[in-house]
């Protein structure tokens, strides 16, 4: 148990997917308090059917606490974390949707309180300026900002650093600033209060429970042969049309398994784009947890043809199921794809480049060897480490 008193914000089972996951292994980690959400996203902000899972067990650490829509609540758990005497809250970020109650609940907090964010991605997936805006008040709220990437850390820096150097400049100009002349006392406050960036990795997602052998696998699933695997919510930043335009292209017979609930309701436009294709197979659900195995278990390699990505659950979902992945070179996937190890990496937005990896891949005789190097990637990036970085963040060290 920390001696450190602790409390983490954030989505946790029944919620979905991996920042969920997350959230909850972290306290675990932490021994930390959790407060998390009872009700997530207004339904009209929401693309999918749900943000639930119903197979997953309510995670009874957690107090569900929190009403996207209900001020009373955000102010409520204000109350309660000040009330608690935590030295550190940890937030989950990773939308815009939770900027106002996020902002509302950390102004509760006495200075003494180190606020750390868990930044899953820094900005929007669909960016927007006042969404950018919203985050960016956001950021400058920690002490600490956790990012999993490269560009992320870069990113974080130009909103939290940049924007104060933009205000140095124009204090030495005697513009305004936000509407209101700009002091030294006023930049001085600014940089003392400007949060640290910490770069690390992003923990594999331990997900989906007893695998079942590959043959086994195929059969639940109806599957033949070759089979390369696009999971996740279907987005159109996660590329799936670049897979599916690659495929006419390849030389060799691999099946394209496609599961995940389509956001936005674009199943047509992918099912158009594969007409004719015999080799894909469409399963836009959500998987739920207790699925997930199956999937990964019955591939030979996973697709993350993406067009932008912080980091990637799915990549590291495989991982952990031993499955080296087709990724392009965006966000920080370089950083965890090692090339011809682990998986293989294409330039974004080149159906060409997708489509020769996929069957260069297929051609190798070592394929057994790159999925020992993905199961060796599972252990590389391991919760031990990431909660050891956490508990020295929450000390202050």
């Amino acid at each position: 148990m920390n001696s450190v008193r602790t409390a983490v914000i954030g989505p946790v089972p029944p919620y979905r997917a991996g920042i969920a996951y997350c959230t909850m292994r972290l306290a675990e980690e932490l021994g930390a308090d959790v407060i998390s959400f009872r009700r997530q996203f207004p339904k009209s902000l929401y693309p999918g059917s749900s943000d639930l899972d119903p197979t997953l067990p309510r995670y009874d650490r957690a107090r569900f606490l929190l009403d996207i829509l209900n001020p009373l609540t955000w102010i409520h758990t204000g109350l309660l974390l000040r009330r608690g005497k935590y030295d550190a809250v940890i937030v989950a970020w990773w939308v815009w949707v939770w900027a106002l109650p996020y902002l509302t609940m950390l102004a509760f907090l006495p200075r003494t309180t180190r606020v750390i964010l868990q930044c899953h991605n820094i900005g929007d997936k669909e960016p927007a300026a006042w969404k950018r805006w919203l985050t960016n008040r956001v950021l400058r709220r920690g002490d600490a900002l956790v990012v999993h990437a490269r560009t992320e850390a870069e990113d974080a820096a130009r909103r939290v650093w940049g924007e104060m150097q933009n205000a140095k400049c124009k204090m030495q100009n005697g513009e305004a600033v936000d509407g209101a002349p700009f002091s030294i006392l006023h930049f001085a406050f600014c940089i003392l209060h400007s949060p640290s960036i910490v770069k690390t990795f992003l923990p594999v997602h331990e997900l989906g429970g007893a695998i079942p052998t590959r043959d086994e696998a195929r059969r639940r699933l109806g599957l033949p042969g070759n089979v390369a695997l696009f999971f996740g919510h279907v987005r159109p930043f996660k590329g799936l049309d670049i897979a599916l335009r690659a495929w006419p292209m390849l030389q060799s017979d691999v099946t394209l398994l496609v599961a995940g609930e389509a956001w936005w309701k674009g199943e047509a436009q992918y099912r158009e784009l594969a007409r004719g294709l015999e080799n894909v197979r469409f399963d836009f659900r959500f998987i739920p947890d207790s699925e997930i195995a199956t999937y990964f278990a019955a591939c030979d390699v996973v697709l993350a043809p993406y067009r932008i990505e912080a980091q990637s659950g799915v990549a590291l979902t495989a991982f952990h199921f031993a499955r080296p992945v087709i990724a392009t070179t965006v966000g920080g996937l370089p950083e965890i794809i090692e090339e011809g190890e682990n998986g293989l990496l294409v330039p974004p937005e080149d159906p060409a480049a997708l489509a020769k990896a996929v069957d260069a891949f297929f051609a190798r005789d070592d394929r057994e060897r790159l999925e020992r190097r993905a199961a060796d990637s599972a252990r590389k990036y391991s919760w031990k480490e990431y909660g050891a970085l956490f508990r020295r963040l929450v000390a202050g060290e």
